[in-house]
């Protein structure tokens, strides 16, 4: 069970997944604020009970809810679903470290129609309460697979015709510019303080780098994401 206190989280998964939501509790309140009254009614509307919680308990939200464990995709349904698609984009994370990255770059996906989030299952980020907040919910309305080992993942992606494009800086990559349109792309993002790894940057086909004009020479993982993405999303 995960516990989920953000109220754009909890209302993102009751409008698109209510289903997921176990229980819903609320600190009594004389007024609540026209956003947390909308929220309330759109429970009551799909029968959800609403039970109570005091400020002594470790809750920093006056709404709180209850969601069942979270549910990775599973591999051989999700891309026998992106056979259909001539022009999928999907986002590789390689040993993310921070759940709030992880969330806002899955908010960032699920915006602009990225059709997965690939993880390893092994010394990376998970779906956490963390991630649930930075992503407003987003995590249970993409497909988020974890995998064992992803450089085999990338593999098996390059059999569907599939371009891995890493974002990288240094020797061998090219201004963001210069990538070409390619059908099919696999866009991997490394860790937040190292990059990609060399077993991963050797498995990718291209690399790419956002030029920056100003003296700061690095960006956020989760911002250089949303560029990449964005441009991606566009071709």
């Amino acid at each position: 069970m995960v516990t989920v206190q953000s109220l754009s989280a909890i209302e993102h998964i009751l409008r698109h997944r209510p289903e997921r939501i176990l229980s819903l509790s609320c600190q009594p309140v004389s007024k609540p604020s026209p956003r947390l009254e909308e929220i309330l009614n759109l429970a009551r509307e799909l029968g959800l009970s609403i039970g109570s919680h005091t400020k002594k308990e470790p809750f920093t939200e006056p709404l709180i809810a209850h969601i069942k464990p979270f549910e990775y995709a599973n591999w051989a349904d999700w891309v026998q679903s992106l056979k259909d698609d001539p022009k999928a984009l999907v986002l590789a994370l390689d040993h993310l470290q921070d759940p709030q990255n992880l969330g806002a770059l899955c908010r960032t996906a699920e915006a602009l129609g990225v059709r997965g989030v690939i993880i390893p299952k092994d010394r990376s980020a998970a779906i956490t309460p963390g991630a649930y907040h930075a992503s407003v919910g987003a995590v249970e309305t993409i497909p988020i697979l974890q995998v064992t080992n992803l450089n085999e993942a990338l593999r098996k992606l390059k059999e569907e015709e599939f371009w891995i494009v890493g974002a990288a800086l240094g020797e061998g990559s090219k201004p963001l510019k210069d990538t070409p349109r390619f059908d099919k792309i696999v866009l991997v993002l490394g860790t937040e303080l190292e990059g990609l790894k060399p077993s991963t940057l050797s498995t990718c086909d291209w690399l790419t780098e956002i030029p920056l004009r100003g003296k700061v020479q690095s960006l956020n993982v989760s911002a250089a994401g949303a560029i990449l993405m964005f441009e991606f999303s566009r071709a």
